[in-house]
């Protein structure tokens, strides 16, 4: 179903306050993310792990995202609003953090910032991707690119909020702190208004004002309790009230009650407490609509199909498009360059940068990525410039950077390079929305990004880990930045390719529209 066709604005209104929701619990969730390599050095040292078992909770917490994240865009979409799954992420993330902060040993740790944190993050950021989806049209690759920014600031302001955290109260009074304020994530997602909730309030006001239920009788005290001209029952717990059809132009009901044959008094008797209470349009009317309502509402509820149906009825011919395969294939590999932020304090901390200059690459890192996706999503909203190009361009520039990590001695030379990597790291996440959304639609948006959660999280789930291993195995990170620019440069080959995939999948439609005709004419002609 269409933003249009749901009745809720559309690049406008509420869209900006959608917006805003939205790019707080990036600010929040992705924030706290790209900050864990501050966590990650601690943990290093606190339980004495290694690199590469270390690495699993990035990995795992990956895993998990995308096993929760599946169902939630498949099925669970359709039977629960965003708002609903993002306040259950919200709970389950605040609680990652706050168990965290009592754990003994690297394995409770994996737990909690792994399996619980990835599950909830499956939970929240997904929906505010869908959500956006159905608030914004002309102006989608902005919004998407602002939501994706927010993320850099979080990235940006998180790491002087844990450094700081870490300095007064230790690492596991820090844990705490960031699940206390992971909480401001409930607050973002209550905001998160349903599209489907405008249809109805629209439904509500075209409702006809000639209703009986909206009009307000007389009332009398007579010997019987019958509503003149007419002997229908009001309603069931009222059975001996009748209401009477009058013509609609005079807009006023006569009501007669009277008592049993017992009553004393026979005369005519304004009652008018009673009587506005039973007929006012404030209240009786409103209350009997709204019970109909519901009464639609749960007819229509049991008439859904279950989710074993969905099930059966996923889309999946999204994977038939060439186009959105090599999209899939190729953000994966755009997507390692990312890790490297995972490894960034530690890498530093071997080279001599004391733990001040490390926050400082940290910050900048999340700023130089601020500005860059904001960029990237501005220029995705221009029709001359193609989106693929830009992520070309940014992972050619990203794969040379990184074959250059062995020039990094002082930290001058590293606040030289995570300057220009942040600014180029995130181009792939500000633009991959927007283009799904142009490869697929948006009505096959859920679909196509729970594919893309997939390939992305086994692209991760090894990455990862891999890359800890390279570093033990060689006793350092230049591996692991050579192994991190191969993949951006196999990225930016790949997205060079997508011309001729929309060849041939305009080919192959072409081609099926043709056989279709042909189809047709034959039956038209009963052959």
């Amino acid at each position: 179903m269409s933003a249009e066709s749901l009745g809720n604005p559309v690049d406008r209104g509420w869209s900006w306050v959608i917006l805003g929701a939205s790019s707080a619990i990036s600010f929040l969730h992705i924030g706290s993310i790209k900050s864990f390599g501050l966590f990650f050095v601690e943990i290093l040292e606190m339980f004495d792990a290694s690199v590469s078992v270390t690495s699993l909770i990035s990995s795992l917490q990956a895993v998990c995202f995308a096993v929760v994240a599946l169902p939630v865009l498949s099925i669970g979409i359709n039977f629960q609003s965003s708002r609903f799954f993002c306040l259950v992420g919200g709970l389950l993330c605040t609680a990652a953090y706050a168990l965290s902060a009592f754990a003994m040993n690297v394995e409770f740790i994996i737990f909690t910032l792994s399996i619980l944190f990835g599950c909830g993050g499956g939970f929240l950021f997904p929906p505010t991707l869908v959500i956006l989806g159905r608030y914004f049209h002309k102006r989608r690759g902005l919004a998407n690119g602002l939501s994706m920014a927010a993320a850099c600031l979080g990235g940006l302001a998180y790491p002087l909020y844990i450094r700081f955290c870490m300095d007064e109260y230790g690492v596991r009074g820090a844990l705490l702190l960031v699940s206390g304020l992971y909480m401001h994530v409930l607050i973002a997602a209550c905001l998160l208004t349903p599209p489907e909730q405008y249809g109805l309030s629209k439904r509500n006001e075209k409702l006809p004002e000639k209703e009986n239920l909206l009009l307000s009788p007389i009332v009398k005290r007579t010997n019987s309790l019958t509503l003149t001209n007419d002997n229908s029952a009001l309603s069931s717990s009222l059975p001996n009230i009748r209401l009477s059809r009058e013509p609609v132009k005079t807009r006023r009901r006569t009501v007669t009650i009277s008592h049993d044959a017992n009553s004393p008094s026979t005369h005519k008797l304004k009652t008018p407490n009673f009587s506005q209470y039973l007929s006012n349009m404030s209240l009786m009317s409103i209350s009997l609509v709204d019970l109909s309502l519901q009464k639609s509402t749960t007819n229509m509820k049991i008439k859904e199909m279950k989710w074993h149906d969905y099930l059966k009825k996923i889309d999946l011919t999204v994977l038939k498009q060439i186009e959105f395969i090599l999209f899939l294939v190729a953000f994966c590999f755009s997507a390692v360059p990312a890790i490297f932020f995972v490894f960034l304090p530690a890498f530093a901390r071997e080279k001599g940068i004391s733990d001040n200059e490390i926050l400082i690459l940290v910050c900048i890192a999340g700023f130089t990525d601020f500005l860059g996706r904001v960029v990237w999503g501005f220029l995705s909203d221009i029709q001359r410039i193609r989106t693929s190009h830009i992520i070309v361009i940014t992972m050619f520039i990203l794969g040379t950077l990184s074959q250059m990590a062995r020039l990094l001695e002082s930290f001058v030379a590293f606040c030289l390079f995570i300057t220009l990597y942040g600014f180029f790291a995130g181009s792939p996440f500000a633009l991959f929305s927007s283009m799904i959304t142009k490869i697929v639609g948006i009505e096959k948006f859920p679909t196509a990004y729970a594919c893309l959660i997939l390939a992305q999280t086994c692209t991760l789930a090894t990455s990862i880990p891999f890359s800890g291993f390279l570093r033990d195995l060689t006793s350092g990170y230049y591996a692991t930045c050579h192994y991190i620019g191969t993949n951006a440069l196999l990225s930016a080959l790949l997205f060079l390719f997508e011309p001729f995939a929309q060849r041939m999948d305009l080919k192959r439609n072409v081609n099926i529209r043709t056989q279709n005709v042909q189809n047709s004419d034959l039956q038209k002609n009963g052959i």
